[in-house]
């Protein structure tokens, strides 16, 4: 208890001591201050020390307070370059943007006129030091109004198999503002279309610039409006080109008879329609025809015809009806007959024993073998000069109209001759 009542008498006692060194040494700590901050301020000077460099971009020049009246036709110069000054880990970070230049125009009177050129920096650690050039030249007009026709330029093309057939633009008219001398320029105002890789209708609102009689860009004017809605019109083109026309046939001829040559009249056509189209038409096969039956036929089959066209393409104007002709042949084969041959030729007084049947083959067309009898084949032996006996005479055969003998078997017949009675 005795401490606790002792204790607020003890702390008054050393604030007391404590106000009292420090005012007798204070000289000695606003020494040790002041070198604390010198030791500080040399640290980093020492890291990060205060340099002056010439900045590496040109800072685009702001032409500020122009008068009403008046309109900025021209300047000597557009940009400035310039030294700054600030910490090395501030002037390793500076961009274009950190800096702004302008000229003030605000009191000047219409024609040339020097004026300086002011450049401030947004880094409140980095100062401009130098500026070039400190000065530019400016020529001021008077303020003028023209308005001039919109106009559509085209650029680039479409895809392969199409083109631009028109345009439209709305608004018609633009108005353009500026210096006397350079809106005495502008010819017209010119929204610029790419058509580049374009298939169908483009439609957009297209900035406006301001262009000369020859088309060159005019700048220090501005465009009310400033953008145009313009639609590009787009068409695929059509081409033309010659293919063969290639038949298409149905059906088997009746028995006995083979489709000989196809004929097609026109062979070639010229078919016209979009690039895309005519190129997947395979220009080997050429283009088929509606379809041609030859089921029973017996005879040549003659029919106009119509070509399958591919949606799109349409034939040449002028282009003859399409007629195929397709031969119808009889199929050739072999027949065998078994003929009992004639003798003729039988001396006087002398009978010939009945010949042996022998067996003929035929070669010709099917149908011709089909309607063939064996009484149709003539076949025969000659006895002229023989005497009554036997003989191996030599088969003879008259093919059949259209028929020709593949063989006979045997060639040879065995006659036998004898003395008649009576």
């Amino acid at each position: 208890m005795e401490l606790l009542r002792r204790l607020p008498s003890a702390l008054l006692f050393l604030g007391r001591e404590s106000v009292r060194s420090i005012v007798r040494n204070l000289g000695l700590a606003l020494l040790s201050v002041v070198l604390a901050l010198a030791l500080w301020v040399f640290v980093v000077n020492r890291q990060n020390p205060q340099e002056t460099q010439a900045f590496g971009s040109a800072i685009p020049i702001k032409l500020v307070n122009v008068p009403t009246d008046l309109a900025v036709a021209n300047t000597s110069e557009t940009m400035v370059r310039i030294r700054v000054q600030g910490p090395h880990d501030q002037l390793t970070k500076l961009v274009a943007d950190d800096f702004t230049a302008t000229v003030n125009l605000g009191g000047f009177q219409k024609g040339q006129t020097s004026a300086s050129v002011e450049v401030s920096s947004s880094n409140g650690r980095v100062n401009v030091t130098e500026v070039t050039p400190p000065r530019v030249d400016v020529n001021l007009e008077s303020l003028r109004t023209s308005v001039v026709p919109v106009r559509v330029s085209l650029v680039g093309s479409p895809q392969q198999g199409f083109t631009a057939i028109g345009q439209d633009v709305d608004p018609q008219q633009a108005t353009i503002t500026g210096p006397e001398s350079l809106v005495g320029l502008v010819d017209s105002a010119v929204a610029e279309v790419n058509l580049t890789g374009l298939r169908s209708d483009y439609t957009d609102r297209i900035t406006l610039q301001p262009r000369d009689v020859r088309g060159g860009a005019i700048s220090r004017v501005t465009v009310n409006p400033d953008r145009a809605r313009v639609t590009a019109h787009i068409q695929q083109q059509a081409f033309s080109q010659d293919f063969v026309v290639s038949p298409t046939i149905s059906g088997s001829p009746a028995a006995g008879y083979n489709v000989g040559a196809t004929s097609v009249d026109p062979a070639i056509v010229i078919v016209t329609g979009p690039l895309d189209v005519l190129q997947s038409i395979d220009a080997l096969r050429g283009i088929p025809t509606s379809e041609v039956s030859v089921t029973d036929a017996r005879a040549d089959v003659q029919r106009t015809v119509q070509l399958v066209l591919p949606s799109g393409v349409r034939l040449q104007a002028g282009t003859a009806p399409i007629k195929v002709t397709v031969s119808i042949k009889p199929a050739l084969g072999e027949a065998t007959f078994k003929v009992v041959p004639q003798v003729r030729n039988v001396g006087a007084g002398l009978v010939a024993a009945p010949a042996q049947a022998v067996t003929i083959t035929l070669a010709g067309d099917v149908p011709t073998l089909d309607a063939l009898t064996p009484e149709a084949i003539i076949a025969f032996v000659d006895a002229s000069g023989r005497g009554a006996g036997q003989f191996p005479l030599p088969l003879q055969v008259t093919p059949p109209p259209g028929t020709t003998v593949v063989r006979t078997d045997p060639g040879e017949v065995s006659v036998t001759l004898t003395p008649g009675q009576g």
